[in-house]
C-alpha cells in the first residue's frame, strides 16, 4: 500500500485556491506600492491627498489580511485532510497484517505512527506547500512591481534576492540530516518512556531507578543537542531575508536618487520590497517542514510496505454444522511443523508451548499469513472465507478478549452483527456469570476502561463467553488461562462449550479442567 496522494481527495483544488489567494494578496501588495508612490508624490507636491489612493492603500491592507487568513485556513484543511487519509491508511494496513507481526511491534512505535509523525504530515501540506506556492508567486510578482516602479530597483535587488534563495537552498540541504537525527532521537525517547512508565514502580523496587533515569537523561541530552543544532540552522536561514533587507533598502534609495526618481517612487519601491521579505522568510521554513515530512514519509512507507495476511480472498460462506479442521505442515514460531486433523463436533487439545499455541489459535481466527491450503476448515481453505463468516463461525474463549474503552453494552456485543435488545443482552450476561459486574458498573451503560481494566480477570473471560453465545459458532477455541479462573467463571464457560455442539480445540491444560467438570 502506498502513501495517500498529496493532492488527492480534493486537495489539488485546495492548493489551487491557495495559489489564487496568494495571487490576490500579491496584487493587493502591488496596489499598495503604487498607492504609496502616488501619496508620497502628492505630499511632495503640496497637493491634496487623492481619496482614491488613500482608499486603495487601506483596502490593500484588508485584502492582504483576508487572503492571508483564508490561505492559512485552507492550508489547515489541507493538512488535516492529508493526515486523516494517512491515519486511515496506516490503520487499514495494520488491520490487514498478521497478528503476530503487529504484536512484535513495540507499543511506542505503533503510537508514533498515529501521533508524532502526523504533525509532520499536516505541517508540510498545511504550511509548507502553501508557503512554497505563495513564494513562487509573490517573489516574481514583487520584482515585477519593482520593475514597474523603476527598472533600476529590480536590477539592484535581484542579485540580493537570488543570493538569499541560494543560501536558503544550500542551508536546507544541511537541515535535512539534522532533522532526521533529531526525530530519531526524539522517537527513541518517546518509545523508552512508553516502555518504562508503566513499569516505574517495579523498576524502583528492583533498584533500577537511578540507572534508568541516568540512561534517559543521557538520551534526552543528546536529543537536546540535536534540537539546538537544528534550530540554530533553521533560524539562521529565516534570518537571511532580514540580513539583506537593510542592504536592499539602501540600494533602492541610492539607485532612485542617482536616477532622479521622485521620493514617492522610492517610497513605493521600499514598500514593495518590504512585502517580499515575508515570503522569502517563509521559504526558509519550507525546508524545515519538508525535511520533517520526508522523515515521517520514509517511516510510513516502511509501515505500509509490510506484508499483509491475504485472508478473506474469495468471501466463501462457512459450511453448515460443526467444523472440521485439517492442518498440514504448518510452520510454527518455534520452528516446529504441525499436522492436525479434528472431526466435526469432536474435542481436541494441543500440547504446544504457549507461543506456538497462541500462533495456532490466531491462525485459525484468520489473523496470520498462512500459505494456501495449509489450513482448511470444513473442507474450505481458511484464506477463502469472508470476514463475517469466519468471525461468526470461529470464536475464542479468552481471559484477554479485545475490549475498547466504552460502555459495557459495547464490550458484550463487540463483533456481533445481530445484537440482542438490552433486556435479552442483560439476561444473557447475568446467566453467564456477570451479575456482579453489571451491578458494580451500573448495568449495560456502565463504562469500561481501556482493555477492560476495571473488570476482574474472570469477568473479562465471561465477556468473551457472552459474545460467543450470541454467535452460535461452529469451532470454539479455548485458551489456557481459563484453567486459572475461579469456579464461578470457569464452570459457566465449560458448561456451555460442553453442550453447544461445536467442534472444540483446547490449549494445553484446559482439557484437564473440562474432564474434572464432567
Amino acid at each position: 500500500m502506498a502513501l495517500p496522494g498529496l493532492l488527492s481527495n480534493g486537495r489539488g483544488r485546495g492548493l489551487l485556491a491557495v495559489s489564487a489567494l496568494a495571487l490576490a494578496g500579491g496584487a493587493a501588495a502591488g496596489a499598495a506600492a503604487f498607492a504609496t508612490r502616488g501619496l508620497f508624490e502628492a505630499l511632495h507636491g503640496a497637493a491634496s491627498l487623492p481619496a482614491a489612493l488613500l482608499v486603495t492603500l487601506a483596502a490593500s491592507g484588508l485584502v492582504i489580511a483576508a487572503t492571508r487568513v483564508s490561505a492559512r485556513v485552507m492550508g489547515e484543511w489541507l493538512g488535516q485532510s492529508y493526515t486523516r487519509d494517512i491515519r486511515l491508511a496506516l490503520f487499514e494496513h495494520a488491520a490487514g497484517m498478521a497478528a503476530s507481526d503487529v504484536a512484535r511491534r513495540r507499543n511506542g512505535y505503533m503510537s508514533l505512527r498515529f501521533v508524532g509523525d502526523m504533525t509532520a504530515f499536516r505541517n508540510w501540506i498545511g504550511l509548507g506547500l502553501p508557503r512554497l506556492v505563495a513564494g513562487a508567486i509573490l517573489i516574481p510578482l514583487t520584482l515585477a512591481v519593482l520593475w514597474s516602479l523603476a527598472p533600476v530597483f529590480a536590477w539592484l535587488t535581484l542579485p540580493l534576492v537570488t543570493l538569499a534563495l541560494v543560501l536558503i537552498g544550500l542551508g536546507g540541504l544541511r537541515l535535512r540530516p539534522l532533522h532526521r537525527r533529531l526525530r530519531a532521537r526524539r522517537a527513541r525517547i518517546a518509545v523508552d518512556m512508553a516502555e518504562r512508565m508503566p513499569l516505574a514502580p517495579e523498576l524502583d523496587r528492583l533498584g533500577r531507578r537511578r540507572t534508568e533515569m541516568g540512561q534517559l537523561d543521557h538520551r534526552i541530552g543528546r536529543m537536546i543537542r540535536a534540537a539546538i543544532a537544528r534550530l540554530r540552522l533553521a533560524e539562521a536561514l529565516k534570518a537571511v531575508p532580514d540580513a539583506i533587507a537593510g542592504l536592499a533598502a539602501m540600494l533602492i534609495i541610492l539607485g532612485g536618487f542617482r536616477t532622479g526618481e521622485s521620493p514617492g517612487v522610492i517610497a513605493g519601491g521600499l514598500a514593495a520590497f518590504g512585502l517580499m521579505i515575508s515570503p522569502v522568510r517563509d521559504l526558509a521554513t519550507v525546508w524545515n517542514l519538508h525535511s520533517a515530512w520526508r522523515s515521517a514519509a520514509i517511516k510510513a512507507d516502511a509501515a505500509l510496505s509490510r506484508q499483509q495476511r491475504e485472508t478473506y480472498t474469495d468471501r466463501c460462506s462457512f459450511p453448515g454444522g460443526a467444523a472440521t479442521i485439517a492442518i498440514s505442515d504448518l510452520a510454527l514460531p518455534s520452528g516446529k511443523r504441525l499436522d492436525l486433523e479434528l472431526a466435526a463436533a469432536s474435542v481436541g487439545a494441543t500440547e504446544l508451548n504457549d507461543l506456538d499455541s497462541s500462533f495456532l489459535f490466531s491462525a485459525l481466527n484468520g489473523l496470520e499469513k498462512i500459505p494456501e491450503g495449509v489450513v482448511t476448515l470444513s473442507g474450505v481453505c481458511l484464506r477463502r472465507f469472508s470476514r463475517g463468516s469466519l468471525r461468526r463461525s470461529v470464536v475464542t474463549i479468552s481471559a484477554k478478549p479485545p475490549i475498547l474503552q466504552g460502555s459495557f453494552r459495547r464490550a458484550l456485543t463487540f463483533g456481533v452483527s445481530r445484537r440482542l435488545d438490552d433486556a435479552g443482552l442483560e439476561a444473557l450476561a447475568r446467566a453467564s456469570g456477570l451479575s456482579d459486574a453489571l451491578s458494580r458498573l451500573g448495568g449495560l451503560d456502565g463504562k469500561l476502561s481501556e482493555g477492560g481494566q476495571n473488570l476482574l480477570f474472570s469477568e473479562r473471560a465471561l465477556v468473551s463467553l457472552v459474545r460467543a453465545r450470541q454467535l452460535k459458532p461452529r469451532l470454539i477455541l479455548v485458551e489456557s488461562q481459563i484453567v486459572t479462573l475461579d469456579s464461578g467463571a470457569r464452570d459457566p464457560i465449560m458448561n456451555w462449550v460442553n453442550h453447544c455442539g461445536a467442534t472444540l480445540l483446547f490449549q494445553r491444560g484446559v482439557e484437564i479442567a473440562r474432564s474434572r467438570l464432567k
